[in-house]
C-alpha cells in the first residue's frame, strides 16, 4: 500500500510509515497545489493531511484507492467529512493533541496584550527608553476581573485552570451543561456571559452554528467592552464586524492567532487596528506539540489502513 505525507513533518512520521507502506511526501515549503493533491487522492491508499489541505468534495469526488484519511490537527473543518462518509473514507483527527500548546499561547497572547508587551519591546528598541517614567506602558491587574471561556472543552479547560492561577473569576459558556469542579468558575447562559466578561477567549470547532458567532449584534450585547482572544477559527468571529467594533472601542481590543480570511492580505483593514494583536496560527505551535502529533497522525494512517489498534 501507498499513503502519502502533504507536508514535511517531524521525521518520526515518515520512519513509523515507511515500516508498512511505501511513502511519498511534499516536501516543500508550501501547501500541496489542488491538481496536486486530486492525483494523490487518486492513487494513494492513506493520506496524512494538514490543516491548509482543502479536502472537499470535489477533491474527494476523484478517489479511487483512498481508504484513509488522517489529518495532522484537532479540527476537520478542512475535510468534507459526509463526502469522505460517501466514499467509504475513514477520517482520523488529533483531538488529544495541543492542550496544553493552545492554552499557554493563549495565555500569551491575553498577557502580551494587556502588559502591553510589543509596544514596550518597540519603545527600546526604537531608542525612546531614557529614562524610568511612572506612565510607561501601563497595563492591568487580573485578579478579580472576570475571564470568559467559550467551548469547555480540553483547551477550554486548560485555559480556565491558567486564569483561575491569576486569581481571575472564570465564567464559562458551553452548547452543554459541564460540570465545573472549581467554586470560582461557573457557566453562564450566553446573554449574561456577553454581559460579564472582562476578557474572553474563544475555543470552539468551527460549525455551521459556531460560524460569526461573534458579530455586531453579540459584540453589542458585551457590557464591559472586553478584549477579545481568537484560539478557534477565523470565521467563528465575523471580520467586518470587528473591525468596526474595534474602531468605535465596543471592543478594547483582539488578541487573534486565527483570522478570516487567513492568512490576512498585507493591506487588510484588520492588519492596520492598533488595538489588534496577531500570531500566525500556531496555538499548537511548540516542538513537544508538532513531534507528538506527527506520531499520533502516523499512528492513526497505519491503525486505519491495517485495521489494528495493536501497532
Amino acid at each position: 500500500m501507498k499513503v502519502y505525507v502533504t507536508r514535511k513533518l517531524p521525521d518520526i512520521a515518515e520512519k513509523m510509515l515507511k515500516e508498512h507502506f511505501e511513502v511519498g511526501v511534499h516536501d516543500e515549503n508550501h501547501v500541496l497545489p489542488r491538481e496536486k493533491l486530486i492525483e494523490v487522492v487518486k492513487h494513494y491508499d492513506g493520506i496524512l493531511s494538514t490543516m491548509p489541505d482543502c479536502l472537499d468534495r470535489e477533491v474527494l469526488s476523484h478517489a479511487g484507492l483512498l481508504k484513509v484519511i488522517a489529518n495532522y490537527a484537532a479540527g476537520l473543518d478542512n475535510i468534507d467529512l459526509k463526502a469522505a462518509e460517501e466514499k467509504g473514507i475513514q477520517v482520523f483527527n488529533l483531538p488529544d493533541e495541543g492542550t496544553n500548546s493552545t492554552a499557554d499561547m493563549t495565555w500569551a497572547l491575553f498577557m502580551a496584550f494587556i502588559r502591553r508587551i510589543p509596544q514596550g519591546d518597540q519603545f527600546v528598541r526604537s531608542g525612546q527608553w531614557g529614562c524610568w517614567d511612572p506612565w510607561i506602558g501601563l497595563g492591568e491587574e487580573l485578579a478579580g476581573k472576570t475571564y470568559g471561556v467559550v467551548g469547555y472543552g480540553r483547551i477550554g479547560q486548560a485555559v480556565a485552570q491558567r486564569a483561575l492561577g491569576f486569581d481571575l473569576n472564570v465564567v464559562v459558556y458551553h452548547r452543554s451543561q459541564k460540570i465545573l469542579e472549581d467554586p470560582r468558575m461557573k457557566q453562564n447562559p450566553w446573554e449574561e456571559f456577553l454581559a460579564s466578561v472582562d476578557y474572553f477567549s474563544l475555543h470552539t470547532p468551527l460549525t455551521p452554528e459556531t460560524r460569526n458567532l461573534i458579530n455586531a449584534a453579540t459584540i453589542a450585547r458585551m457590557k464591559k467592552k472586553p478584549l477579545l482572544i481568537n484560539m478557534a477559527r477565523g470565521p467563528v468571529v465575523n471580520t467586518e464586524d470587528l473591525i468596526a467594533a474595534l474602531k468605535k472601542g465596543d471592543l478594547r481590543g483582539a488578541a487573534l492567532d486565527v483570522t478570516d480570511p487567513e492568512p490576512l492580505p498585507g493591506d487588510h483593514p484588520l492588519i492596520r487596528a492598533p488595538n489588534c494583536l496577531f500570531a500566525p496560527h500556531v496555538g499548537t505551535g511548540t516542538i513537544d506539540c508538532r513531534v507528538h502529533s506527527a506520531q499520533s497522525a502516523a499512528q492513526n494512517l497505519i491503525q486505519g489502513l491495517l485495521k489494528t489498534r495493536n501497532i
